[in-house]
This record gives structure tokens, C-alpha cells and sequence, in this order.
């Protein structure tokens, strides 16, 4: 029983270190499709939202983080103001 668990952790490692490989070139390919969409040289949010507009769940993924980060400056801005004036 020791033996098979250790195979089936074995089989998880392996599985994990492929999908972050993966990752990783997705994220280096779109990165560089991202310098050559828009300024030459520099990624912006707008270059990676239009690169994964086609893709539904990335792209709701990233909308909502977007959201999620606007709503933390909102709320950041609001607490420095209540605790530290303006």
C-alpha cells in the first residue's frame, strides 16, 4: 500500500511539473505577442485582454481580477483618506 501511494505521488509530481511548463510557455508565447501588439517592448493589460478575448474562461478570469484590483485601490484610497485625511 506504502509502494502505490508513493507511485501515485510520484505520477502527481510529474503531472504538476508538466503543467507548469505549459504555463510557463503560454504565458512566455502571449507575453511576447503582448511586446509586439502595442508600445514596442512593454506589456499592458490592454495587449493581454486582447490577445485572450477569444478564449471565454481566460477572459472572464481576467476581468475579474481587473475588477477585483479596482475595487482594492477603491477600497485602499478610502481607508488612507478615513485613517490619514487627504
Amino acid at each position: 500500500m506504502k509502494e502505490d501511494l508513493r507511485k501515485k505521488m510520484k505520477k502527481l509530481e510529474e503531472v504538476q511539473k508538466v503543467d507548469r511548463v505549459k504555463e510557463r510557455d503560454f504565458f512566455l508565447k502571449n507575453t511576447h505577442k503582448a511586446m509586439s501588439i502595442g508600445r514596442q517592448g512593454r506589456v499592458q493589460v490592454e495587449d493581454i485582454v486582447f490577445l485572450i478575448r477569444k478564449d471565454p474562461r481566460k477572459f472572464a478570469r481576467v476581468k475579474d481580477l481587473l475588477t477585483m484590483n479596482e475595487e482594492l485601490k477603491r477600497a485602499r484610497k478610502a481607508f488612507d483618506e478615513a485613517n490619514y485625511g487627504s
